[in-house]
Order: structure tokens, then sequence, then C-alpha cells
């Protein structure tokens, strides 16, 4: 995974490709749209438009067509039969894992764009963008990069390291207990139904000191019953 930090603030990673044309497909319910990205990215070496789309359906025929190495998402929350659906996103991400999604939004929404990287969208563009921001963005994704605004990365991550010290916390909670070599004896011991008097009596030792040992054991595994050490041995 890329990621850098650009003087306009989003993360990315300029990559430098493999020489072939990165493959775009356009989609979007506006026209305009579709025409003003196809024109921007027209004379540009670097990327190669293989396809447009209006609508959901179209949408994911046309991936299965063409195979875009990136498809540009004209984010649309207001009509829910469009293409630009959160919903609608995230089935195109689910379905084609491969393709990196870089969706056209028209203003900054920190939910929003925090819930599209979450669900893998890979770049995010004000519909402002100038034609060199579009395509550094295009071959950034395209690379397997990042590109969003740096409090979106900084928000993502600091989440993920909570979520990453919860899990090793649990972790630890439920981690085996470690035991003496003195502990150890004991615990085989008395699993083996041997009476302290016995156990005693084998390890030289008073049955007090295999009392209190049984004590720390028990508390160790959670447990209070002599029988329940044979699940553990």
């Amino acid at each position: 995974m890329i990621i850098h930090s650009s003087k306009n603030d989003p993360f990315f990673g300029p990559g430098e490709g493999s020489g072939e044309p990165v493959s775009i497909l356009v989609v979007s319910q506006h026209p305009l749209m579709i025409k003003g990205i196809i024109g921007m990215l027209a004379n540009v070496p670097s990327v190669k438009v293989v396809g447009q789309s209006m609508g959901r359906v179209e949408m994911m025929l046309k991936i299965y067509e063409t195979d875009p190495a990136v498809v540009i998402i004209n984010d649309d929350d207001k009509d829910t039969d469009s293409p630009g659906t959160l919903e609608s996103i995230r089935s195109v991400i689910s379905e084609f894992p491969n393709v990196n999604v870089l969706t056209i939004i028209k203003a900054h929404d920190f939910d929003k764009e925090l819930t599209m990287l979450k669900i893998g969208v890979k770049g995010v563009l004000l519909e402002n963008f100038e034609q060199e921001t579009l395509v550094d963005a295009i071959n950034c994704v395209a690379e397997n990069g990042l590109w969003h605004r740096r409090k979106i990365m900084e928000k993502f991550i600091s989440e993920q390291l909570f979520f990453y010290k919860s899990r090793e916390a649990d972790r630890d909670e439920l981690s085996i207990p470690s035991f003496t070599r003195r502990e150890l004896e004991i615990m085989q011991l008395a699993g083996k139904g041997k009476k302290n008097r016995e156990i005693a009596s084998e390890l030289y030792i008073s049955e007090k000191t295999v009392k209190h040992h049984l004590s720390k054991i028990f508390k160790k595994l959670n447990i209070n019953k002599r029988a329940h050490l044979k699940s553990f041995l």
C-alpha cells in the first residue's frame, strides 16, 4: 500500500506504473460530468477511458466487459437508484475487489469520506478538481495507493490502532497463564486424582504448601473444583 502526503493535503502514492495506460471507467448520472472527465483525460497518455456509464446495472456490466483498473464514480446519495450511492459503491468493491474506486464529491463530508475509506474507496476528489489533480489521483489509486484528506487518514488510523489495542488486550486476557514448575507438578498429580496428603508425600512438601499452590492454580485457571483440572491436562 502506497501512502504519501502531498502539498494539496491528500495522502497518495505517485507510483511508477507499468508503462501501460491506466484503463478508466467513468460513472455518473450526469452527462456533463462524464463529458468533462473524458475531455480532461483525452490527451493524457498515461490513462485510457475504456467506457462510461450512467446507471447502476450498466456500470456493473461495463466493469465485467472492460475490466478497468480504476472506476471513477460521481457520488450521488439523493437518488437511491444512482450508481453513486454508498450502497452501489460498496457493491462494486465487494464484487470487483481488484478494481480501484475513485469517487467525486460535491463538498467535503467527514463522516461520508471516512465511511468511503472504510468500505474500500481508494480515493476521494472534490468535483472542482483540475486536470493535474485528477491524473495524479488516478495514477495513485491505480498503484493501490490512497488519495484521501490527511484528517480522514489520521482518524482512520487512530481507530484501527484502538481496535488493534483492544484485540491485543482481549487476547492477553484469553492467553494461557504461566505456572511455576512446582505448580505444574501439583496440577498433574491433582488432575490424576491424588489427594493433598499423597501429593505432599510425593513432592516432599507439607500439605499446607500443597493447598497454597492449589489455591493459586485455581485462581489462574478461574476454576473452583479439583475435578476441573483434568480438562487442562
